[in-house]
């Protein structure tokens, strides 16, 4: 009995510690550094292709050369040399969602990503319709 009102009082502590620290964080106006606006899609039917403009906005911690790439096929799609804060416009078209990274051009390190997360309005229905003559 005593470790579970241990126990559930530790995770109260943490849970205060955790709450003070995005405070804190978000009180000194934290930027993110990778940015897509709109970062959902949403096509009539499932299975179509989605299609917008998708506006990214980069803020990075430090003046440097970065290059935006999608996730999955490493495919560059933009780059930028002695830059710290810069804007993109992507002609967005998929029918599944697409993860995009920010990576330093001179180490490759993966910096940040976002996700274009592609929905729906009508699901698929995959009952059988029987049609009668009579």
């Amino acid at each position: 009995m005593y470790s579970k009102v241990v126990s559930i009082n530790a995770l109260m502590f943490i849970a205060g510690m955790f709450s003070h620290q995005v405070a804190v964080a978000n009180g000194e106006g934290v930027v993110e550094i990778l940015h897509a606006a709109p970062s959902k899609c949403v096509a009539l039917n499932e299975g179509r292709t989605c299609y917008a403009d998708v506006k990214f906005s980069i803020n990075t911690p430090a003046l440097g050369d970065y290059c935006i790439r999608e996730s999955v096929s490493k495919k560059i799609l933009q780059c930028w040399a002695s830059s710290q804060a810069f804007e993109f416009v992507l002609g967005f078209g998929s029918a599944e969602s697409v993860s995009y990274e920010l990576i330093s051009k001179s180490q490759r390190d993966v910096l940040a990503v976002t996700t274009i997360e592609v929905n729906w309005v009508h699901k698929i229905q995959t009952k059988k319709r029987r049609w009668r003559l009579f």
